[in-house]
């Protein structure tokens, strides 16, 4: 009686298979038409995304190129430098410029900024001011940030401002604008709308110091900022929304690391 039941649990079992080996053809046969569109967009995809990236290829140097670079730049940077003051640079600084400079010497502020700290590190007289962390700093700044940096004054603070607007019901104020300066627009960044945000990734790296309690004691100093569109835009808005509009003033200082930056990676540019 029990044999009887095994064999048919078995030809039941083996019938259930046989029925879903026959099934999944018909499964494949359903799935196929969306499979192959979905084959087509993933094909039309990586076809896009091989063309946005074609031009970041031909972007990163080779060792060669950079070596060629080097050669020429660093003739022309030490031309001045006596020649018994030419010194091999330290490895901490050296190697890794030339690896960085593979995916940035693309961009001359940078490339500049590069070449300016392997020259320093190579003359005797100069080299204990290239820090090894200058190569890190540089990799975090953009081309913006570097053009900002170059023409930052050491000697006098750059004016930068906040606005408050007040709530005269509440008492409370929002500050919709932090850290604002014209200089980002003076020196041509390519985005100057996000200045605010360069002004603190430089304090960040320790490069400048922002303070409102220190201000430019010039009496024109904030003349620029004032007559601004984005501040007189801001002080519609706060009129339309019956908040008092008020104005901050503040400075952005180079530190003394930010000074020996500037002598390292911009001055001799």
């Amino acid at each position: 009686m029990n044999d009887g039941n095994s064999g048919s649990n078995v030809k039941d079992t083996a019938d259930a298979v046989r029925g879903i080996v026959e099934a999944v053809p018909i499964y494949e046969d359903l799935l196929q038409p969306a499979t192959q569109e979905l084959g087509k967009g993933l094909h039309t995809l990586s076809k896009l995304v091989n063309i946005a990236l074609a031009p970041v290829s031909g972007l990163v140097w080779g060792y060669d190129k950079i070596a060629e670079y080097m050669q020429v730049s660093m003739e022309e940077k030490l031309q001045d430098t006596p020649k018994e003051d030419i010194i091999t640079p330290d490895p901490s600084i050296a190697v890794p410029t030339v690896e960085t400079l593979r995916y940035t010497a693309h961009n001359e502020e940078l490339r500049d900024m590069f070449s300016n700290l392997l020259a320093t590190a190579m003359d005797r007289t100069k080299a204990a001011k290239a820090h090894p962390s200058f190569v890190e700093i540089i990799r975090q700044i953009s081309p913006d940030e570097a053009k900002i940096l170059k023409v930052l004054d050491g000697k006098s603070p750059s004016p930068l401002v906040k606005l408050r607007l007040y709530d005269p019901k509440t008492n409370h104020f929002a500050e919709p604008l932090i850290n604002f300066s014209t200089l980002p627009y003076e020196v041509g960044c390519s985005n100057p709308e996000l200045g605010p945000s360069y002004m603190e990734n430089i304090t960040r790296l320790g490069l400048t110091n922002i303070s409102y309690s220190t201000y430019s004691v010039n009496p024109n100093a904030y003349d620029s900022i004032y007559s601004h569109h984005i501040i007189n835009e801001w002080k519609l808005v706060a009129g339309e929304r019956g908040k008092r509009f008020e104005v901050n003033q503040g400075a952005l200082t180079r530190t003394a690391f930010g000074q020996k930056f500037f002598e390292s990676c911009i001055l001799s540019s």
